[in-house]
């Protein structure tokens, strides 16, 4: 396997992601202190999410 190097230069986009999108403006990782990260919709805090989307949706 051969060994990787970082690119010469940045991205021209500082919200540049490795992802299908752009990061929003001022992303930050806090903003996924609450996520229920790894989580199965089965779980209690997934039901609650999924409930709580539906009630908004509803709204």
């Amino acid at each position: 396997m051969s060994d990787f190097s970082a690119p010469a230069q940045r991205p021209v986009n500082p919200r540049f992601s490795s992802g299908p999108c752009a990061k929003i403006p001022h992303y930050s990782l806090d903003m996924l202190s609450d996520a229920p990260l790894g989580r199965s919709h089965r779980a209690a805090v997934g039901k609650a999410k999924l409930a709580e989307a539906i009630t908004l949706t509803r709204e």
